[in-house]
């Protein structure tokens, strides 16, 4: 090969290295824009719930500031302020941290009204929302979509919570959502306080706890009942619940008196149901189901971020993921093999 062919020669590898780094670079920005197109904005009254929950947030964490509060990086990278303590005498179970990062994403502010369009709740209408303390971030998310439409809320909730939730005894749930009501951010107060634990009554629950409970209670002048067993507090909240008779019931968390005593609960899916289920338990979900009153379930976040398209334990976005995913996913898909098909490396060998 004579210096003229080998001048050639480098000058055709070099075209060919450029027409590849040009092909990989172009199929790059095809698939982030088929990622970024397979998610929907928001509507501007969502838009407006999404805002909503992130200033809370701001004021929930300059809140445990003041205190003294510090949450490690760690556990709380988006600075909810939603994120509390690996254990505490409000503790009553074990928790997973990025299952309460992932509640308190805004996104389920928005998923919850979409979920109440479907019930078609409207101005006026009541809803109970039965709660533990364990998902702080997600009862914010769904006070403040029910707030946005005007509806009557009774909240149920009990002050139990597991690990990494609303368990601080510094920063409670009634003390963090006292402190969103004096800056407007939040109205909602709960009806009544319950313990929590096993039966709902403070089972598992030290004595210390049982008393910083009272005190929060006390705090903010909300009656604490005590029940003498699980089946007498299902069927105290039950008969509320019928007396009020709500166009839905929302669940937040796993509280006993929620769930029951039936193992089958376990296999209920989150989400909305409609009707009855031979899955729904012996608790007030079941026995909501069976009167007639539509159910939003959550917990079980892993299933029900895979249900609803948002992503678990991630960054806030204001990006929804919906039924285009599968195809633009696919789209993706077909970019990544036509580039991997045309790279010129194949012709080089």
């Amino acid at each position: 090969m004579d210096i003229a062919d080998f001048r050639g020669y480098k000058a055709s590898v070099r075209r060919k290295r450029l027409a590849a780094g040009a092909l990989l670079v172009v199929a790059a920005l095809l698939m982030a824009l088929a990622w970024y197109l397979s998610g929907s904005s928001l509507s501007p009254e969502e838009e407006k719930l999404y805002a909503r929950v992130t200033r809370a947030h701001q004021s929930i964490t300059a809140f445990k500031k003041e205190l003294g509060i510090t949450t490690p990086k760690a556990d709380d990278p988006h600075a909810t302020g939603l994120i509390g303590l690996e254990w505490s005498p409000l503790t009553t179970t074990i928790g997973a941290p990025a299952a309460k990062r992932t509640a308190a994403d805004a996104r389920w502010a928005v998923i919850t009204s979409r979920w109440l369009d479907t019930l078609g709740v409207k101005r006026g209408d009541s809803v109970v929302v039965l709660s533990s303390s364990s998902f702080p971030g997600m009862i914010l998310n769904v006070l403040t979509a029910l707030e946005a439409r005007g509806v009557k809320v009774t909240m149920l909730l009990s002050l139990g919570s597991s690990t990494y939730g609303a368990n601080d005894p510094r920063a409670t749930w009634p003390d963090i959502a006292a402190r969103l009501r004096k800056e407007g951010l939040l109205h909602t107060a709960a009806t009544y306080y319950s313990y929590g634990g096993d039966e709902d009554n403070g089972g598992g629950i030290s004595g210390e706890g049982l008393q910083m409970m009272r005190d929060a209670a006390a705090r903010y002048g909300v009656p604490l009942v005590p029940k003498k067993n699980l089946r007498e507090m299902v069927a105290w909240k039950m008969s509320l619940i019928k007396k009020i008779d709500p166009k839905a019931v929302i669940s937040i968390g796993g509280s006993h008196s929620s769930m029951g005593d039936d193992d089958a609960v376990l296999k209920l899916e989150p989400g909305l149901h409609l009707k009855p289920s031979p899955y729904a338990g012996d608790g007030l979900i079941g026995a909501s189901l069976n009167a007639g009153y539509p159910v939003i379930h959550l917990l079980n976040m892993k299933e029900l971020c895979a249900q609803n398209h948002v992503p678990f334990d991630a960054a806030p976005s204001a990006l929804l993921y919906g039924g285009r995913s599968a195809l633009f996913s696919l789209a993706g898909l077909f970019i990544f093999f036509a580039a991997l098909f045309c790279y010129p490396r194949w012709k080089m060998i």
